[in-house]
């Protein structure tokens, strides 16, 4: 993305140094120092930041297109997904060690996910909303979290409405 905005820059300050050079008296522009009149370089900065907005208005629908529904479905499905767990655990062996292990790599790729998204040039509101849902799952991934099942849902829901919120 930044590579695309500094080529565009580039080329765009090439075009108008090179239309500068190619009409009017050469000798007064190399004189000045000036590659071309001030209205088109404030023109190419409107441009540039225009661009940079809409680069982050892009990255924050894709951010919240990805998040939101997977939120939503993770948290809609966490007592089922708790209720596996409690099935394998109470089977014993090998059941109980790859239920867990799933289970933690659910929650491990949905924090990543959330995070990965986070760093990205989203809105400031939508970033922040990433990163305290990001959190929460880590929060509750941990093997040393005491947060009570009953609660897990709740801190869930509230992440992803923020998240909702936040993506609006």
């Amino acid at each position: 993305m930044r590579r695309t905005l500094i080529t565009a820059a580039a080329a765009t300050a090439l075009a108008f140094t090179l239309a500068g050079c190619g009409g009017g008296d050469s000798d007064v522009d190399a004189a000045s120092g000036q590659t071309s009149p001030p209205a088109a370089t404030a023109s190419a900065d409107a441009e540039s930041a225009g661009s940079a907005d809409d680069g982050a208005a892009a990255a924050t629908k894709e951010a919240c297109d990805m998040a939101v529904p997977v939120s939503e479905e993770n948290t809609a499905n966490i007592e089922d997904d708790f209720g596996k767990l409690i099935a394998a655990a109470v089977e014993g062996g090998s059941a109980a060690e790859t239920a867990e292990s799933e289970f933690r790599s659910k929650l491990a790729g949905w924090s990543g996910m959330l995070q990965s998204l986070a760093v990205d040039p989203v809105d400031a509101d939508v970033q922040q909303a990433l990163t305290e849902a990001a959190d929460v799952v880590a929060q509750i991934n941990d093997p040393d979290d005491n947060t009570p099942m009953g609660q897990v849902a709740d801190l869930l829901a509230e992440a992803t409405g923020k998240l909702k919120t936040a993506c609006a």
